[in-house]
């Protein structure tokens, strides 16, 4: 027997975003109708990424008034051409909403990279409701086992480290050092347990940059070989001296603050390769030359999210707890107050908002 489904809902909205953002809770949003190949979702959970921040702070004109995009729900009604098997399963909805399945990046394995891509959150509406329509072939099983409060963070968070990851992969050897900065926030510390656990290379040399004594202790429980504490430290001069002058192989940077792209730049040695992952706002420019790039032999790269099969390793290494999400789960009324909280950079590891049942 299929659940009764009701017409209105509770739904978190951004509202005015800019200096003056607000969340705003409404109790009587409109429950969406799943159409061609789409399926209704109930939401278990959502967790919070800095992009939705990004757009919050009014940085980005493209946007739902629904945000989020690491929700966690159970099929609960089916549209047009659906297959009958996903009614009841339990699915994680991510930042990609579709691919085209055709473009030269989708067939080439790069659906992350597709150009015809949709996004939740942005192009779709977000999941920070109680229900919400997701395109049927682009769900993700969640593993049994694994929660899904913990299974949120994956969705956005941790396969976008993992791209981050293979993106440096080849500029990596053994013994080689990797410095990932913001290591304490979302996506940080699960990229040090990335690096940490499940990389290939052997005896990594792992450089985590944040601030603070709870953040330090973090990563160092994480894997981090050394910690850089960027208000305290000059955090060129600290990594130069932590490799021996050589500087690092690889940097994965992280957080929105310019300041690390910056450094980064400063720290990696001749042929080193940095990996964007931050969300910097729209009119910074990284402050090299070509000449610069040439003769140092830098490669430079950019990660918005990782691949469909990227996501379904990560979540069965996290329902076997090779990787484990540091998550604070919160009660719906209190998105508002966690948005702010992340906008002052106030979290370590990854906030997770339960949706009203």
């Amino acid at each position: 027997m299929t659940a009764e489904i009701p017409s209105i809902q509770a739904a978190a909205l951004i509202k005015d975003p800019g200096p003056n953002a607000r969340i705003e809770i409404c109790h009587d949003y409109p429950v969406p109708q799943p159409g061609r190949n789409e399926v209704l979702l109930k939401m278990e959970c959502s967790g919070i990424c800095y992009s939705d921040i990004y757009v919050y702070t009014g940085n980005n004109p493209y946007y739902n008034e629904v945000p989020c995009h690491e929700g966690v729900g159970k099929v609960v009604k089916l549209g047009p051409d659906a297959a009958d098997t996903l009614l009841g399963q339990r699915v994680g909805l991510g930042w990609i909403y579709s691919v085209c399945g055709q473009c030269y990046n989708c067939t080439a394995g790069r659906d992350n990279w597709c150009v015809n891509q949709a996004n939740t959150g942005t192009d779709k509406p977000g999941t920070m409701q109680q229900y919400v329509v997701a395109n049927a072939d682009y769900l993700m099983p969640i593993p049994d086992g694994l929660s899904s409060f913990h299974a949120a963070p994956f969705l956005c968070g941790g396969v976008t480290m993992a791209g981050a990851l293979s993106l440096c992969d080849d500029a990596l050897a053994d013994g080689d050092t990797l410095v990932i900065s913001g290591s304490g926030g979302g996506l940080g510390h699960l990229g040090l347990q990335l690096a940490f656990n499940l990389t290939s290379k052997k005896d990594l040399k792992i450089i985590a940059i944040d601030r603070g004594s709870t953040k330090k202790d973090f990563s160092f429980s994480l894997g981090a070989t050394a910690f850089v504490d960027f208000q305290a430290e000059d955090v060129v001069q600290k990594v130069m001296e932590l490799t021996d002058g050589k500087g690092a192989d690889a940097a994965i940077v992280v957080p929105a603050a310019t300041e690390a792209f910056d450094q980064a730049l400063k720290y990696l040695k001749f042929t080193g390769t940095m990996i964007c992952a931050g969300i910097t706002r729209m009119d910074y420019r990284l402050p090299i030359s070509p000449t610069e790039l040439e003769y140092r032999g830098l490669a430079i790269k950019g990660c918005h999210v990782g691949t469909e099969k990227q996501l379904k390793e990560l979540l069965v290494s996290a329902a076997r707890k090779e990787i484990v999400p540091r998550v604070e789960v919160f009660e719906f009324k209190k998105t508002g107050e966690l948005f702010e909280r992340i906008k002052r950079g106030d979290i370590v590891g990854r906030f997770v908002v339960q949706i009203p049942q």
